[in-house]
């Protein structure tokens, strides 16, 4: 018996040496060696894209999403270039500051010297003494040759960091930015809506990049995302009636935000664009430039009639909606001595199909629009060539900032309008 334990006893010091020698191959470094190592291959990966990256920024998980853009030198200098805003005079702005990674219960990326594109975010600038709540310093998640995925070290916020390709100037990234927002965003422009189903979902509010979403009664969800050169990406995956999305692509007739991760699922705006002029309450000016040759004629008589007449300035004309006349208006304004001048034409406006509308002038309209009937020349004219039937059109469908009528018997008479 006592031979045997012996051998049992020798057996299990083999065994544990075995392990020993197996742990030891494992962490064949100490760790402070494996986090230098982690910190370098992490500084290696950042200053690696020579024209830096898109820093997807979003101070809390409640806040909108501003693009920052940041490339790091060897130096241990990084520099920010924005333009938002909240950069100043909402212009292209840059400025430099100092990096470095660090090891803090994993990789840390810090800006330890003042920046004052990023640290504008976790400034406790206003009354209350929070600022935006923003971070500016993050563990890094996850990266790749082209992605960069960090989290904020205090708000737990995720930061995207996208390579930005070398064959666009920085300048040029932030206006096109600026003109996905435009597109999408300008002019307070309507809900969109998704449908799941048979249920519709409004997305409002998309112009200050949190979007209230609703459906029907209920209580809205508030969903920040922020604008790419492509479309939005929101803050968090979102999920409606068990169906997920995070990333949407503007399609190529701009008329509907598709879902990467479920391409049947997508944000579109108008429909139909004479039920969208007749239930908007904006103004819609005429574009002088984008008038057909025989509408162009009677536009000019009109401006140097108002010109001669009333030593005019700034003269306009637009249709809108006339609340205390109740009626749609063909309305002329002008400025003169200091003095905004108007008068108004009553029309009707009936949407007699999909992107189809008819305007008709009543033979009616307040005081100062039958003086200018009758006295300017050019407008009794106008109000008779615009009473006829119009096909409308536009370039971007998801949120019209300029909608063509086109005369549906000649597609040589049409005028642009846009909105005030």
């Amino acid at each position: 018996m006592k031979k045997v334990n012996y051998i049992l006893v020798c057996l299990v010091i083999l065994l544990l040496n075995s392990c020993v020698k197996n742990e030891a191959d494992i962490f064949s470094a100490s760790p402070a060696e494996r986090m230098n190592q982690a910190l370098k291959d992490d500084f290696t990966t950042l200053t690696s894209s020579m024209n830096g990256w898109a820093m997807e920024y979003f101070a809390t998980s409640t806040s909108p999403g501003y693009t920052l853009l940041v490339r790091f030198d060897v130096s241990g200098k990084a520099t920010f270039a924005a333009k938002s805003e909240l950069t100043k005079d909402k212009e292209y702005e840059t400025d430099s500051c100092l990096f470095e990674m660090i090891g803090d219960n994993g990789p840390v990326l810090t800006f330890n010297t003042y920046n004052r594109i990023l640290h504008r975010f976790s400034n406790p600038e206003n009354p209350n003494g929070y600022g935006l709540e923003g971070d500016y310093e993050f563990v890094l998640i996850s990266k790749s040759s082209d992605q960069i995925v960090l989290k904020g070290k205090k708000r737990g916020t995720m930061i995207v960091l996208n390579k930005i390709p070398v064959d666009i100037t920085w300048k040029q990234y932030v206006e096109e930015l600026a003109a996905m927002d435009t597109l999408l965003f300008e002019n307070n422009s309507n809900a969109l809506k998704m449908k799941i189903g048979t249920t519709i979902y409004s997305f409002s509010n998309g112009s200050s990049h949190i979007f209230s979403i609703k459906q029907g009664v209920n209580t809205a969800i508030e969903a920040p995302f922020i604008v790419t050169r492509t479309g939005i990406r929101f803050q968090s995956v979102q999920e409606i009636a068990g169906m997920k999305f995070q990333t949407l692509k503007l399609n190529d007739d701009k008329a509907s935000l598709i879902s990467f991760d479920n391409p049947d699922l997508k944000l579109v705006g108008v429909d139909d664009l004479a039920a969208f002029f007749v239930g908007n309450i904006k103004i819609w000016e005429f574009v002088p430039t984008e008038l057909s040759p025989n509408v162009k004629v009677f536009y000019n008589q009109i401006v140097q009639s108002c010109v001669e007449k009333y030593n005019a300035t700034d003269v306009k004309l637009a249709i809108k909606y006339y609340t205390t006349r109740n009626s749609f208006e063909l309305t002329l304004s002008y400025s003169a001595s200091l003095v905004k001048n108007e008068g108004n034409l009553d029309l009707t406006l009936n949407a007699t199909g999909k992107n189809s509308l008819t305007l008709l002038y009543k033979s009616t309209g307040d005081s100062f629009g039958q003086i200018f009937y009758n006295d300017i020349a050019g407008f009794k004219e106008m109000s008779a060539l615009i009473s006829t039937g119009f096909v409308l059109s536009t370039n971007s469908m998801i949120n019209p900032q300029k909608i063509k009528f086109s005369k549906k018997t000649d597609s040589g008479t049409w005028f642009t309008v846009i909105p005030q």
